[in-house]
């Protein structure tokens, strides 16, 4: 039954958006059905835009560039992105082929950004759901529309205000455990890098990667800070107990017995109303123009 729901709102999914926001918002919290997951993320992202700012045959014609920079970088990293899937296991297969041919023709359409490995995470995700030409605009509308650039360009600048951002949040919502953290000379850069570069698609588990995508691409970056944060309420009773390596351990370890439910539920009720994410950015520039 929850399936046919969804199939009569995926008839017309942008008009849902306009009219019934709430409860598309309500039912994407509760999770897309995986039959439908890869056309509802591309409505979401509206990703195939991309094919009517650029002349037809776009993705085929940056196949065929005969120059791409990152080339041997991709080449290295293909084998160890999601290495137990079906999809990528094989060593040239399929699956590996295709993250290659997606991953090169985004660092020739935007050699600014070029590529960076959390990109293929990404990247494989995405191709779990579609075709490569779709995943190469999904991988475009994300790094565009969604701000994720700034993740993966040469000194990984977006990532530094979100740690920042994540430090101040923790030090809000968990003052104890902030203060414990931080006696214990641990730093959100030591465990979270890849929360934020990869949303969660390194080493968590897959219904875990889904659930929060659904909601990622449907309400954007506060959720990311919200299941962080997440993930820290869920071990806070552990982790008042270890110190520096136990710590860090756990956090890094741990994330694959997390549950789905639980994280998404503990995530949800975490309240970030936006203004405090725009703040803390102004804080963060603030600081930053400040002479040292």
């Amino acid at each position: 039954r929850y399936v046919d729901q969804w199939r009569v709102i995926c008839i017309d999914i942008d008009r849902f958006r306009t009219n019934n926001r709430d409860l598309l918002k309500q039912k994407i919290r509760h999770g897309v059905p995986d039959c439908l997951r890869g056309f509802v993320w591309q409505k979401l992202a509206a990703s195939r835009d991309l094919f009517s700012k650029h002349p037809e045959g776009l993705y085929q014609r940056l196949l065929r560039e005969p120059e791409a920079v990152c080339e041997g970088d991709i080449s290295r990293d293909i084998s160890r992105t999601f290495p137990k899937h079906l999809l990528f296991r094989e060593r040239s297969g399929l699956g590996q082929d295709s993250l290659f041919d997606v991953l090169r023709a985004y660092s020739v359409f935007n050699p600014e950004v070029g590529y960076c490995q959390g990109m293929g995470f990404i990247t494989g995700l995405l191709l779990m759901y579609m075709d490569e030409e779709d995943a190469f605009a999904m991988l475009a509308a994300l790094l565009d529309k969604y701000q994720m650039a700034g993740l993966f360009r040469p000194g990984l600048p977006l990532l530094d205000k979100y740690f920042y951002q994540f430090q101040r949040l923790l030090q809000a919502h968990m003052p104890r455990l902030h203060d414990h953290l931080r006696a214990e000379n641990v730093d959100a850069t030591m465990y979270a890098s890849q929360w934020f570069m990869t949303v969660f698609t390194y080493n968590f588990p897959f219904e875990v990667m889904v659930r929060v995508w659904d909601i990622f691409l449907a309400e954007g970056i506060k959720i990311v800070f919200r299941v962080a944060l997440a993930i820290l309420t869920l071990q806070q009773d552990e982790l008042f107990k270890e110190s520096f390596e136990a710590i860090l351990h756990r956090l890094k370890c741990s994330a694959t017995t997390l549950k789905a439910e639980a994280l998404v539920c503990t995530a949800l009720s975490i309240k970030i109303p936006i203004g405090v994410l725009k703040e803390l950015e102004s804080e963060y520039n603030d600081n930053r123009r400040q002479p040292t």
